[in-house]
């Protein structure tokens, strides 16, 4: 088997994941059920790692407690987020929890800080990092596990420098497999009219942990959090202003 990936090849994962997808939304009532076919898509895009050739999985860098990319923004659909949160409460302890809140509240009002048009570049390790590794590796968004690089020294210049052009790292033919699985999920998840807005995953996350409404917002196809948690927010309205004049007398 070729180390390439061909067009059609991509489509027909692209349109497997699709319609996988769609017959378990159609089975979706309850927040349960939403979580299994989330936990279904992830296992596709691991299953598409699993599958890729040898050839190209030994071209993959990555190793525990290579964190470069853990320290760049993450935008993430609500579904991720939901994902991630349904872990944390699964599989924290109470004492953990507590922390994990504790650090994304502070990631929440960094980023509500920052100057618009400077999160992108913005560098700061996720809430969810510990000791160099990710406290939620099953649970994380659809980016971390379709992200994949065969130079960590490049992942490194980019992280202090994010004018570094990361691409060059970025391995073609297991960047494509990964790229029709994640789309395929989004896809068939927007199509079913489920909110597809961007959002920061740190501020998300907090949102959803902390607000039990989100999700059933989200499930009756409402948008899932706040506009303060977009990726992209709006910018605020400019403050009009009164001119005072004296009155004659």
């Amino acid at each position: 088997m070729s180390s390439s990936l061909s067009l059609t090849r991509r489509f027909q994962l692209f349109d497997r994941t699709v319609a996988g997808m769609e017959q378990r939304l159609l089975k979706v009532r309850q927040p349960a059920q939403m979580i299994t076919a989330l936990r279904w898509g992830a296992a596709e895009l691991d299953q598409a790692l699993a599958d890729a050739p040898a050839r190209v999985r030994a071209t993959i860098a990555c190793r525990a407690g290579c964190d470069f990319c853990c320290s760049v923004p993450v935008d993430v659909q609500a579904h991720e987020v939901f994902f991630a949160a349904d872990h944390i409460q699964v599989n924290f302890s109470p004492v953990a929890l507590a922390a994990a809140l504790d650090r994304l509240a502070a990631h929440r009002r960094r980023v509500a800080r920052l100057p618009t048009g400077a999160r992108a570049t913005s560098r700061q390790p996720c809430a969810l990092l510990q000791d160099g590794a990710c406290s939620i590796y099953a649970g994380r968004p659809e980016a971390c596990r379709s992200h994949h690089s065969n130079d960590a020294a490049l992942c490194a210049a980019h992280l202090a420098d994010p004018a570094v052009d990361l691409t060059k790292a970025y391995i073609p033919a297991l960047r494509a497999r990964m790229f029709a699985v994640m789309l395929g999920l989004d896809e068939a998840i927007e199509a079913a009219g489920y909110d597809e807005r961007s959002y920061d995953f740190g501020s998300a996350l907090h949102e959803a942990l902390t607000n039990s409404l989100c999700l059933m917002r989200w499930m009756r196809r409402g948008p899932a959090f706040p506009d303060s948690c977009l990726a992209d927010p709006p910018e605020p309205p400019a403050r009009k202003t009164t001119r005072k004049t004296k009155r004659r007398a």
